[in-house]
């Protein structure tokens, strides 16, 4: 029978919330392998601190081990190449996920990767385990000879085609520690910003039906596991197709399955024919608590800059409408991005103080730095700046060692200011909310230091001065670790 080993390995710093998730990506693939009838299991390094143990324990067993790679998995994810090799020689590695996709002949060329999944995994892999003749195997890159091939690329999956989550496949320890249950219920994004994944990709917008997402709410609110616990719709954009989305807001509401859940959705979907009043009230009756919006910036030159096709006033409504049916509005902010002034950034930081105005229940997310995907416009905005890609995984997982979000602005040679940039998401974090809040930070650090560097970062956010930044340099050293 064919089988294989999926793996997650461990990301560079360990994030507060990654023992309360699950890896969505490998959970799909793995149930779509099991309905097929290959023979999967997961190890998921991020959230079972005895992984090395687990892999050690399997590695002879198994023939093909898949790996998802972030750039910040890298260095732990060559540590489980190497331990594998040793343990099992002739097997097979396989690298998917972010950083292979984007950089895929740099990961297909090192000694220890034998192939590079691009992009969406189900069917590749499927063809790989079975024994496909790799040359006949689209969407992947491998070595045929010592020689690095490239094969044509692999249409995107159906997702109506594509199995419920196999919850069995996962640790039973990792379910009971979920807070947020994943539901996937469509791929990609239709829309257009520059920066995405999505658009770089060209991932564009599937979705599974409404009665399959309505069979797997179905299959969640029995299961014991999940019992009183938050869904997730892990969707990209979960309202692109507004009839869709009220036919599973209507079924979650007439079939008895109100459960509170969250989502991603756009500014400017918040508008009659979309998301209008009486829309707004059912998403609130059905257990929507909390949706989160992709703001970007402030800016409206920045905006038109990186497509985002919103305007800052369409997210202060969206703000109010969400906030007027007693649903939490969550933004995420971005600024160093090439081309951006330090005006544009003050234009961010005043919209973030206009929807904080709002309400406390508002949350905002950065401004975390601007990360460059080869395949842009504004990767090559970057390169012509003097960004130079590292040339290996291992220079990779050098820049990112001890980094927490991809590469931090050191790194950027574009961003002029870059205290300015880098110190911004603590000031946010700590000064734009109230004290309270502050203090709740999941930050773990000695709460007498925590006070003073919140009571700084309040006033600096009252009277909107950040520069010289060394207060936040010193928190960094002194207490991030």
């Amino acid at each position: 029978m064919a089988k294989i080993l999926l793996i997650n390995p461990p990301f560079n710093i360990a994030k507060e919330n990654y023992d309360s998730s699950v890896s969505v990506g490998l959970l799909s693939i793995a149930s779509y392998l099991t309905k097929k009838g290959i023979l999967v299991e997961i190890i998921d390094g991020a959230r079972q601190s005895d992984y090395l143990a687990l892999i050690e324990n399997k590695a002879a067993q198994y023939d093909f081990f898949g790996l998802s790679v972030m750039t910040t998995q890298i260095d732990k994810g060559l540590e489980i190449c190497r331990l594998i090799k040793k343990l099992n020689p002739a097997g097979k590695i396989i690298w998917g996920g972010a950083h292979p996709t984007f950089f895929p002949q740099k990961s297909a060329s090192h000694p220890l990767v034998d192939i590079v999944c691009l992009g969406e995994g189900e069917l590749t892999l499927e063809e790989i385990v079975t024994g496909k003749n790799l040359a006949e195997v689209k969407g992947i890159i491998y070595k045929n000879n010592g020689q690095i091939a490239i094969n044509p690329g692999r249409e995107l999956h159906d997702p109506v085609q594509m199995p419920l989550f196999n919850w069995d496949l996962e640790p039973p320890a990792i379910l009971k520690n979920l807070k947020l249950v994943p539901s996937l219920t469509s791929r990609g994004c239709p829309h257009r910003c520059t920066f995405c994944l999505n658009a770089i990709l060209g991932n564009k917008w599937r979705a599974r039906t409404a009665a399959q997402v309505l069979d797997d709410l179905a299959v969640i609110k029995n299961k014991e596991y999940f019992a009183g616990k938050k869904i997730r719709f892990w969707d990209e954009n979960f309202f692109v197709d507004i009839s869709r989305a009220k036919a599973i807001i209507s079924g979650m509401i007439q079939n008895d399955l109100i459960l509170p859940w969250e989502t991603t959705v756009r500014a400017d979907y918040f508008k009659e024919g979309m998301i209008g009043e009486e829309f707004a009230a059912q998403l609130k009756k059905s257990g929507c608590y909390l949706l989160s919006f992709g703001a970007e910036s402030g800016s409206p030159e920045i905006l038109k800059k990186i497509k985002k096709d919103i305007a800052p006033k369409q997210v202060l409504h969206s703000a109010k409408t969400c906030l007027k049916y007693g649903i939490i509005p969550q933004y995420s902010f971005m600024i160093g991005l090439p081309g951006e002034t330090k005006a544009d950034m003050r234009l961010t930081v005043k919209l973030i103080d206009q929807l904080v105005k709002l309400s406390p229940q508002v949350q905002i997310l950065g401004p975390q730095a601007f990360r460059p995907y080869p395949g842009s416009v504004l990767y090559q905005e970057c390169l012509a700046a003097g960004w130079q890609e590292p040339p290996s995984l291992e220079a990779w997982a050098a820049l990112v060692k001890n980094e927490l979000n991809y590469l931090t602005v050191k790194n950027f040679p574009w961003v002029k200011d870059k205290n300015f940039v880098e110190a911004m998401e603590a000031y946010v974090r700590f000064g734009a909310h109230s004290f309270k809040s502050a203090m709740g930070s999941s930050i773990k650090a000695k709460k007498l230091l925590k006070f003073f560097f919140i009571l700084l970062c309040q006033a600096r956010w009252k009277l909107k001065f950040f520069a010289w930044p060394i207060d936040y340099q010193l928190a960094k050293k002194f207490v991030s670790k």
